[in-house]
């Protein structure tokens, strides 16, 4: 077997792994100088603690190395790993199964409507508009999750709205509503950002000022005598 060239290992071997009593003093398994030994440093990458102590890195691994007396206790360590699962979770949230969601009620169900709309200006909200209901707008039976919505009835406080989903048709209040198929280039116009009630706010006509708009009483009586 030709032995004058051979694969390079990727991680660490484990013959030069550190080795002692003492985390101070430690020593290489196979080599016996100062861990970490000229074999191990070309798979290691040195970093630095809180407590100002040196740590080493796998570079292609999970493993680390503190060197010296160790600055930290298993509680603490339980304690760190629990809130940077929470902080993660948070970040991405992860829905239950829908077997878990409570019954749904019954619900009208239609075929797709024949509305086609897009909205081009603020304000332009009309049967055929594509929306997003955002999660609690519905029962709890469809989940607290985005569903892909067309508006068929646009109105104040409440819009009727038909879901891809299931073909069922809710009514849902306009502030749970957002504009769904806006461009997406980054000069995007800010209004595609708006709730359907902002939109329908801003379509209203404006009330008209001007004009004493007091009530006057007719003077019915002012021709009778008192007999």
């Amino acid at each position: 077997m030709d032995t004058s060239w051979l694969f390079r290992p990727i991680r660490l071997p484990d013959e030069h792994l550190p080795t002692g009593t003492r985390e101070a003093d430690w020593r290489c398994r196979t080599c016996t100088s100062a861990w970490p030994c000229e074999t191990a440093g070309e798979h290691l990458s040195q970093g630095r603690c809180t407590c100002g102590a040196t740590t080493w890195r796998e570079t292609r691994g999970p493993r680390n190395w503190h060197i010296g007396p160790r600055c930290y206790t298993a509680t603490d360590v339980v304690l760190r790993q629990a809130a940077d699962l929470k902080a993660y979770r948070e970040a991405h949230p992860h829905y239950p199964p829908s077997h878990y969601y409570p019954p749904k009620p019954r619900r009208t169900r239609r075929q797709k409507p024949p509305y086609r709309h897009r909205p081009a200006r603020p304000g332009d909200i009309r049967p055929g508009t594509w929306t997003w209901v955002k999660p609690g707008a519905l029962h709890p039976g469809w989940g607290d999750i985005h569903h892909h919505a067309m508006i068929t009835r646009p109105g104040l406080p409440w819009t009727e709205v038909w879901l891809t989903l299931d073909g069922t048709v809710h009514d849902v209040k306009a502030d749970q509503l957002i504009l769904s198929g806006g461009p997406r280039h980054k000069d995007r116009p800010a209004w595609w950002e708006w709730t359907v009630a902002a939109h329908l706010e801003h379509d209203k006509p404006a009330t008209r000022t001007g004009g004493n708009r007091t009530a006057v009483q007719p003077d019915l009586f002012s021709g009778l005598t008192d007999v």
